[in-house]
């Protein structure tokens, strides 16, 4: 199915998925959402059930409106909602389980099906229990790979703040199988994919560091050859190309702060060599961005952490930046 375009005269319509309805998605969605700017030209709309806001978080409920798709203007104090029915009773904060696994899991789809509608610009996903969703019986290794299935496409898994920026070569990949999946060409066009959409985000040419594999890179042939052999090869590739990228550098040094600082990116060769440093710098503000699909899509960086759900504690500032992210990314058409 070829997706349908928005006509130009509407506002960006960004979908917002709850997550997991007993984690802190719900409450983390609305609070960003109560607290965007009055004036902004665009709009969210809520993929989730509208009755769980309703039982667990009333005083949101009445600034919901019905979303048709054919809405021209955000309306100060409302937020709009696809009021999703699911056959289940409204679950308690906390308490995941495999039917809001399920619940979860429909939220997602019915963004791709707005998207593919043209009635939505971009995502924006609450987090859900990958372990939970396996459990229902729909193999899911995260966002990233399940939207690249649905709509095709070679994601690549980003973490974004303002001051930190981390590109995974591989996303969510056990590590003991990473030797396949980490290859020159695999490098290189994680290295050209973040030179690409870099340059638009920040409106000039990045300058890109690349993590070793191996530790210490290898030690010159003492621990391995990987990082001499492969990595470097990949950052001469891209060097050649006009890339402004260099390495492979250690991760045990790159990521201190006041180096990393120096870079507009990082490259990571796997999931917690990048997210571990990242998380630990920008965890609060921090947001996942997939790049290579035709759909923009972000995230918060957290998870569902039912410990604290429906308690009223959890940050909203990672889905506020999330958003914001979302409308950048579209107005760059990155």
């Amino acid at each position: 199915m070829q997706r349908k375009c928005r006509a130009a005269d509407n506002p960006l319509r960004i979908a917002v998925t709850l997550g997991d309805p007993a984690g802190v998605g719900p409450e983390v969605v609305l609070r960003a959402l109560a607290n965007m700017p009055s004036g902004s030209d665009f709009f969210p709309v809520i993929i989730g059930r509208a009755g769980i806001i309703k039982h667990h978080y009333p005083s949101y409920f009445p600034m919901l409106v019905p979303f048709s798709g054919e809405e021209r203007s955000p309306g100060a104090g409302r937020i709009f909602i696809d009021d999703i029915s699911f056959d289940a009773p409204v679950p308690e904060p906390g308490i995941g389980s495999i039917d809001t696994a399920r619940e979860s899991l429909v939220y997602i789809d019915r963004s791709v099906e707005l998207w593919k509608q043209g009635l939505v610009d971009a995502v924006v996903t609450g987090p859900v229990n990958k372990g939970l969703i396996e459990k229902s019986g729909v193999p899911f290794m995260g966002h990233t790979e399940y939207y690249a299935d649905k709509i095709g496409g070679n994601p690549y898994m980003m973490m974004f703040s303002s001051e930190y920026r981390v590109l995974l070569v591989t996303t969510h990949i056990a590590v003991n199988e990473l030797w396949s999946f980490v290859t020159e060409d695999s490098i290189y066009r994680t290295i050209m994919t973040g030179s690409s959409a870099l340059s638009r985000i920040d409106g000039r040419k990045p300058s890109i560091a690349v993590c070793g594999y191996d530790p210490h890179c290898g030690d010159h042939g003492a621990i391995g050859t990987f990082d001499d052999v492969v990595t470097a090869k990949a950052v001469d590739k891209a060097r050649r190309e006009g890339v402004d990228v260099c390495g492979p550098l250690s991760a045990d040094t790159l990521f201190m702060p006041s180096k990393w600082r120096n870079y507009s990116l990082v490259i990571a060769q796997y999931h917690d060599q990048g997210l571990i440093p990242f998380k630990i710098m920008a965890f609060e503000s921090g947001v996942n961005v997939t790049l290579g699909l035709d759909l923009v899509r972000t995230s918060v960086d957290h998870g569902t952490a039912f410990d604290i759900a429906g308690k009223g504690t959890a940050s909203h500032e990672s889905m506020s930046e999330a958003v914001r992210l979302a409308v950048r990314l579209v107005s760059l058409n990155v």
